[in-house]
């Protein structure tokens, strides 16, 4: 596949290149993302492709600052940095991450609460229908 994207060994999902290319991948109204996270947003911010490879280069980079990369309880599924992709964030601390430990096909989306790791959606596309960005093509 010609439009595949590969950041640190990880392959990003190709519906996120699509909306991304498509100018669709782009916060929502802060009550979704309120609705859907569980936290108000201070900045969301929705990477397109630089900012994928650079946000990614620091994240791969400084896994100190992901938290716990083990589960601590059945409630924290915690992190392993170097089998996740940040994709997006809510604000200061407030990563998006696509999560490959149980699957490189259809990773699953975590989000950090407080120093507890919990599970968004069971992939990437289940996220954009949650997101409302469900693509058309």
């Amino acid at each position: 596949m010609e439009d595949e994207v590969v950041i640190g060994g990880l392959p990003v999902p190709p519906q996120l290149i699509a909306l991304i290319r498509a100018g669709r991948w782009a916060p929502p109204g802060d009550d979704i993302l309120r609705d859907i996270f569980g936290e108000d947003p201070e900045q969301p911010c929705f990477y397109g492709e630089r900012m994928l490879i650079g946000e990614n280069r620091i994240w791969h980079a400084e896994p100190e600052n992901a938290g716990p990369s083990r589960p601590i309880t059945e409630e924290n599924l915690g992190i392993l940095v170097e089998m996740s992709l940040v994709i997006a964030d809510l604000g200061p601390s407030m990563p998006i991450v696509l999560d490959y430990r149980e699957s490189l096909t259809f990773p699953r989306v975590l989000y950090p609460r407080g120093l507890t790791w919990v599970q968004i959606a069971e992939s990437f596309e289940q996220l954009t229908g949650l997101l409302r960005l469900q693509e058309s093509v």
